[in-house]
C-alpha cells in the first residue's frame, strides 16, 4: 500500500469514525435530550395552561360570590315580598304615586337554564309597573334603582306623552316598564333584602346591620354603596336629562323669566343638618342633590365663618372648584352653577344658629369681592351692612329656591324689617348643648 493510499484510508476511516461517534452520540445523548425538552416545554404548557384556567376559575368564583351576595334572598316568598315592597318605596321616593300600580307575576323557574335536571339556576322575579310621573320623576327613580346592590333589571320600557289636555298641562308622563329580580340557586338565606356589607357589619355587628337594612328598604332609600361598574365613574350628573325634556320642550315662562329651573341648582340645594359641637362650633350642611355636592358651613366659636364646597370621587372628598380647603382660606360665599352655563348663583354666609342658618342673596352671577366694610377677624356676621329685603333664614329642610311656590322645594323665609335681619344676625347668641338634623345628610 502506497503513502498515498494509506493517506486516504486513515482520512475515509476518520470520517467515518466520526460519523459513527456523531450518530452514537445522537442516539444515546443528543436525541433524548432534545426529546427531554420538547416534554419539558410541553409540560410547561400545559402547567401554564392549568394555571390560567386555575386564576379563570377563582375570578369566575369571585365574580358568582359578589352575584350571589347581590342576589335576592333564597326565601322566593320573602324575596317577592319585600323587593315589591322597595320597588312601591323608590317609586314614592322619587315623588311618582300617582296611578302606580305593581303587579308581581308568578316565579319563573322553568324557562331557566338547568344546572341539573330539576335544579333551575335561578329563579325569575317579574313585576309589571305602570306609573305617571314627569321625566326628573322617571330619572330620579332609575338613579335610585341602579343604585341597589341587587341582581335586578329593568327588562322594557314605554314612556308616552298622555293625550289628555290636563296632564300635559302638568307635564306628566305615562310609563309602563317591566322589571325582572332573580334569586340564584343556592343564594344567602338572610332575613333581609338587601345583602349585609361585611365590613359595615364587623364595625356595627350583625345585628345592628340587619336592622339598618329593614329600614332603608322600607324607607325607600335603598343602599348607601351602589355596585361597581353599573353606574358612571366618576359620578354623573343624571337629573340633567330632565333639562332636555323631549317630549314637552323647555318651558317658556322659565325661558322668559330666566335660566329655567333644571339650570338652576337652588331647587336642588337643601339645608340637611345642624349640628352643635360641644367645643362651641357650629357645622351647618347643604345638599345639592342634582349634582351630589356638599357645602359645609362652619361658624367657630368666635363667630367666624368658613364655606367648603366638597365632591367624592372613588371614596375621596374634593373641593369643588373655587373652593379651599386649606385651614384659614374658607370665604363667607356660598355659590354654585357656573358663567359659562349662565346659572351661577352665590350667597353670603351672615350667621350659623342651631336652628337656621342666616343669609343674604348677593346679585350678579359672578363671586363678589370683599365688601369694603369686613371684619378683619371673627365676629357673627362678616359684613356690618344688612341690604333690605336680601337677607333670608334657612331652616332644616328648606332649598334656596326663594322663587319656590311648591313643597317640593321649599323656599328659605325672608326677613320683612331690616331691623330684624340685624337682631337674628348680630343678637348674642345660646349656649351649644344641641343638634338639629335629619338622615339625609350626607356623612363622609
Amino acid at each position: 500500500m502506497t503513502t498515498r493510499e494509506r493517506s486516504l484510508a486513515i482520512i475515509v476511516g476518520s470520517t467515518l469514525g466520526v460519523f459513527a461517534l456523531g450518530f452514537v452520540a445522537y442516539q444515546l445523548v443528543i436525541g433524548p435530550y432534545i426529546d427531554k425538552g420538547k416534554q419539558i416545554r410541553t409540560r410547561q404548557e400545559e402547567v401554564d395552561r392549568l394555571e390560567s384556567d386555575i386564576l379563570e376559575i377563582q375570578m369566575l368564583k369571585r365574580k358568582y360570590e359578589a352575584s350571589r351576595q347581590q342576589s335576592l334572598p333564597a326565601d322566593v316568598g320573602l324575596s317577592r315580598t319585600q323587593y315589591g315592597n322597595l320597588l312601591e318605596r323608590l317609586f314614592r321616593r322619587a315623588d311618582m304615586t300617582a296611578d302606580l300600580k305593581i303587579i308581581p307575576s308568578e316565579p319563573d323557574n322553568k324557562s331557566v337554564p338547568m344546572l341539573a335536571p330539576k335544579k333551575p339556576a335561578y329563579t325569575r322575579l317579574t313585576y309589571a309597573i305602570t306609573a305617571k310621573g314627569e321625566l326628573y320623576h322617571l330619572v330620579d327613580f332609575l338613579r335610585h334603582f341602579y343604585q341597589q346592590p341587587l341582581l335586578h333589571r329593568v327588562k322594557d320600557m314605554n314612556i308616552q306623552r298622555p293625550s289628555d289636555v290636563r296632564a300635559q298641562g302638568r307635564r306628566e308622563l305615562d310609563i309602563n316598564m317591566t322589571v325582572e329580580a332573580l334569586v340564584l340557586d343556592n343564594a344567602q338565606a338572610r332575613p333581609t333584602l338587601l345583602p349585609v356589607i361585611r365590613e359595615m357589619g364587623l364595625l356595627s355587628g350583625g345585628a345592628a346591620q340587619t336592622g339598618y337594612n329593614m329600614q332603608v328598604a322600607s324607607s325607600g332609600h335603598g343602599s348607601p354603596i351602589p355596585p361597581s361598574e353599573v353606574l358612571a365613574e366618576p359620578a354623573r350628573e343624571y337629573l340633567a336629562v330632565a333639562g332636555k325634556d323631549f317630549f314637552f320642550g323647555p318651558q317658556r315662562e322659565s325661558m322668559k323669566e330666566g335660566p329655567r329651573i333644571d339650570d338652576d341648582h337652588s331647587p336642588f340645594i337643601t339645608l340637611t343638618s345642624i349640628v352643635g359641637e360641644d367645643d362651641g362650633k357650629i357645622i351647618a350642611v347643604f345638599r345639592d342633590k342634582l349634582d351630589n355636592h356638599n357645602y359645609t358651613i362652619t361658624q367657630e366659636p368666635n363667630g367666624s365663618l368658613s364655606v367648603l364646597g366638597e365632591y367624592e370621587l372613588r371614596g375621596t372628598w374634593r373641593p369643588v372648584f373655587g373652593y379651599s380647603a386649606e385651614k384659614g382660606k374658607g370665604g363667607h360665599e356660598l355659590f354654585y352653577g357656573s358663567s359659562e352655563g349662565q346659572n351661577r348663583q352665590t350667597w353670603r354666609v351672615r350667621r350659623v344658629t342651631l336652628n337656621e342658618v342666616i343669609m343674604e342673596k348677593l346679585d350678579g352671577l359672578e363671586k363678589p369681592k370683599p365688601p369694603a366694610l369686613a371684619f378683619a377677624g371673627g365676629g357673627i356676621g362678616n359684613v356690618l351692612a344688612v341690604p333690605e329685603g336680601k337677607v333670608y333664614r334657612v331652616a332644616v329642610g328648606q332649598t334656596l329656591y326663594v322663587e319656590s311656590k311648591d313643597d317640593k322645594f321649599p323656599p328659605p323665609t325672608k326677613f320683612s324689617l331690616t331691623k330684624e335681619a340685624w337682631k337674628a344676625i348680630y343678637a348674642p347668641g345660646p349656649v351649644l348643648t344641641s343638634s338639629v338634623s335629619t338622615d339625609e345628610r350626607a356623612g363622609k
